[in-house]
């Protein structure tokens, strides 16, 4: 991937995730507001369950060599869709709690809050920074080992990504189901 790819795929992630969530928002309906935050957020559990489970437990097993491979492949996921789906999914859940009447600055919503900025904190800080060494690492030679050590710090990173989406899901649970 040249530089100039990543500043053209960089815009398109932008402009996307722009209108995924103005596009739902001025619109108002809030049945593609739900789709969009549930399908994003699914998505981004999912890439979460296979980077931080599947992948971390089956590239521990492997040489340096292969696992610097995957990391490269990867990268679209990490340096694109994570960080993007960081921001879709808890704004699109803001505005559906504020179309649907039942946002409360209260002890449920108050961590559900915080949890999404530190899962969006982690995906920049960490995911995407990572990602980026990779992307620079892969154009010198001899760079197996680094990074290999960059997709590890990934992997745990999604493995915690994945922990606090759960909280947050069951505690968007309890707020449709109980109030």
């Amino acid at each position: 991937m040249r530089n100039s790819e990543l500043l053209k795929n960089f815009t398109i992630t932008i402009i996307f995730s722009f209108l995924l969530i103005t596009i739902p928002a001025f619109i108002g309906n809030i049945l593609l507001i739900d789709y969009i935050h549930v399908l994003i957020g699914a998505i981004w559990t999912g890439a979460d369950v296979f980077l931080g489970l599947i992948f971390y437990i089956v590239l521990n097993g492997l040489d340096d060599n292969i696992r610097s491979r995957v990391a490269v492949r990867i990268l679209p996921m990490t340096l694109y869709f994570i960080p993007a789906a960081s921001v879709i999914t808890p704004v699109l859940g803001f505005i559906l709690s504020l179309k649907e009447g039942i946002f409360k600055l209260n002890y449920l919503f108050i961590p559900i809050i915080a949890l999404a900025f530190i899962l969006f904190l982690m995906s920049f800080i960490l995911i995407f920074r990572y990602s980026m060494k990779i992307y620079v690492e892969n154009k010198s030679k001899n760079c197996n080992t680094k990074i290999s050590g960059f997709l590890r710090v990934i992997n745990i990173t999604a493995s915690v990504q994945l922990v606090i989406q759960i909280i947050i899901i069951s505690l968007m649970a309890y707020i449709v189901v109980f109030l």
